[in-house]
């Protein structure tokens, strides 16, 4: 190995510290096997409403339009589409999926529906979209109606949506009742009918009481829309009577014309006890319960287009992490588009410009937002010129506080109006450094000086040099590779008042092999907290394969050492991506 020891290079005076550094080249989806039981075992159902309402559900619920068997045999999409995810698709959702031309975009869409609703997106499974399909079974198996399938159901589509009930009561038919005062009071005898209650239901409200009857006793439960639904002797004259009706507040007239209209009308014969409840209450659970629910993550400030876009746009993010001070990573997000994805407008004396609008955010893992972040940049090339050959290059430095997080990235070309949508974990250390570390190890397409700029600015370290990385970990034979990290925890000389590290740069090939040269450049910043390391390797000569950076820090005064890896590719030829726009 060859070694050389740069003391006092460019900022750094041998009176102020020592650093070393020693530089080489070198050669399915799966089903929740619990599942979880509601408390009663027996299945029940509810009766028919009246054809008002079936309207309505008809404007404010996805289509079931030819849903009288299980879908289309012959396309898994218009399954998928038509009862997998029918209860829980968005309008705005399911007309971006229908406008899908292939089956590529279509998967493509799948993919970033499910993902959109990850409950954990740091496990590997899908939490959300094993318990959905959990929920279809366990209704397919509990909920079957005299030949239709369960998730078709009035009790599947309320379980597949929220769950199994806090509790569940069941009712046979026949069996005395005896109402609450809410609902009239006196006893009756009842259609078979279930009543399931939610401590909470999301997006509809707390203490939801819903009831399923079925009034034609053939195992047909439909969602009632009120108490007297249930009510076996209702239209059988003396029968069941409420206490209303025997004390002359109410006659049967009235139950029934109450009933039937979903609504006090104030007409004779209604019961007072009525008017003190606000009529639409029930009506507005009803339809809140029966709509789809609010796509997680709303908190994106984008439109629900942007949100569910496959990627008509491509694009890259990386990201990596440094010291930013006491309480906080500073983390920079970088992003590139390749020109050859956007759509130039005509300007003015030959020019043609594409434009790029972007939205960021970081989100905790409980769904609170920690940054939000937009930008609109500009690629430009020259009529009769030479082309740019660079990409849409952005960057975003931001502190963040240690921990696990999402980060969300949507571009848009403004020309074509396509999108693009990049959802990715941030994971950084779960504290900050105490002892000697690393940061990230930034591969890097380019570094150079930054003029008139500095944190946070993009691309800019701490050093004063700005560090655009390489994204795709993809370096052209015939360029350079740059390195830049920072060393933190170091022990301090008492003499000179600075650290003493050596740091030893190995790059590998898959078998271990280690060519060894030196950096053809290299830069050492001392500050009081850390050192700022760049080293850059001419890649000429290394045949094209996968290679290992590995990075080793030795703390010469407290006796310690510290490790580091990163992987990168070398290939023969100029990268699809392109190269960064400064």
């Amino acid at each position: 190995m060859l070694s050389r020891r740069y003391c006092g290079f460019s900022l750094l005076q041998r009176s102020k510290g020592c650093v070393s550094i020693w530089c080489t080249r070198a050669s399915a989806f799966r089903r929740a096997a619990g599942t979880d039981r509601l408390l009663l075992k027996d299945a029940i159902m509810l009766r028919r409403i009246s054809l008002i309402f079936v309207i309505y559900l008809g404007l404010l619920t996805p289509g079931l339009e030819g849903q009288e068997g299980r879908g289309s045999k012959s396309d898994p999409f218009e399954k998928w589409l038509k009862e997998d995810v029918v209860y829980i698709i968005t309008p705005e959702e399911k007309s971006v999926f229908q406008k899908l031309a292939g089956p590529e975009e279509k998967e493509n869409f799948i993919e970033q529906f499910w993902r959109r609703r990850d409950t954990d997106p740091t496990t590997a499974d899908n939490e959300f979209k094993e318990e959905h399909y959990r929920r279809i079974a366990f209704a397919n198996e509990n909920f079957r109606d005299a030949g239709i399938p369960g998730w078709k159901t009035d009790r599947g589509r309320v379980y597949i949506v929220f769950g199994p009930p806090t509790s569940r009561e069941r009712y046979s038919a026949g069996a005395m009742h005896q109402r609450p005062l809410y609902e009239g009071g006196g006893s009756t005898r009842t259609y078979p009918f279930e009543k399931w209650y939610y401590n909470h239901v999301e997006g509809v409200g707390d203490g939801i009481d819903l009831e399923f009857v079925d009034p034609s006793m053939t195992g047909g439960f439909r969602l009632a829309l009120r108490p007297e639904e249930k009510d076996a002797l209702l239209h059988m004259p003396g029968g069941g009577q409420t206490f209303y009706e025997m004390i002359g507040q109410e006659t049967r007239q009235g139950r029934v014309r109450t009933m039937n209209a979903m609504r006090d009308l104030g007409a004779e014969g209604e019961g007072a006890y009525r008017k003190l409840s606000n009529p639409f209450i029930k009506l507005n659970t009803y339809f809140q319960v029966l709509r789809p629910p609010e796509i997680k993550f709303s908190d994106l400030k984008a439109s629900v287009q942007t949100r569910v876009t496959y990627n008509l746009v491509p694009f890259l993010v990386a990201n990596s992490y440094l010291l930013f001070n006491d309480k906080a990573f500073l983390v920079p997000i970088t992003v590139k588009v390749p020109k050859e994805g956007l759509t130039y407008k005509d300007l003015p004396g030959g020019l043609h410009r594409a434009t790029v609008h972007l939205y960021g955010s970081i989100q905790a893992i409980g769904g609170r937002i920690i940054h939000e972040f937009e930008d609109t940049i500009y690629h430009d090339t020259q009529e009769g010129g030479t082309a740019s050959s660079r990409d849409v290059y952005f960057q975003k430095q931001l502190p963040v506080p240690p921990g696990l997080y999402k980060l969300n990235i949507v571009i848009k070309d403004a020309e074509s109006g396509k999108l693009g949508v990049v959802e990715r974990k941030l994971d950084l250390p779960s504290r900050l450094p105490s002892d000697l570390a690393l940061s990230s190890l930034v591969l890097a397409d380019y570094i150079i000086p930054a003029e008139g700029e500095s944190l946070p600015d993009p691309f800019v370290t701490a050093m004063g040099w700005k560090v655009y990385p390489s994204l795709d970990g993809m370096f052209e034979s015939d360029r350079s590779l740059g390195i830049y990290f920072e060393i933190y925890g170091s022990a301090i000389d008492t003499s000179t008042f600075a650290p003493e590290v050596a740091v030893t740069a190995l790059i590998k090939n898959s078998e271990g092999a280690t060519l060894i040269d030196a950096p053809q450049q290299h830069k050492t910043v001392i500050l009081p907290d850390r050192v700022l390391i760049a080293l850059v390797f001419k890649l000429e000569g290394i045949p094209p394969s996968n290679y290992e950076l590995e990075v080793k820090v030795q703390d010469n005064i407290a006796n310690r050492e510290t490790v580091q890896k990163a992987f990168f590719r070398i290939v023969p030829e100029a990268k699809t991506a392109g190269n960064a726009q400064h």
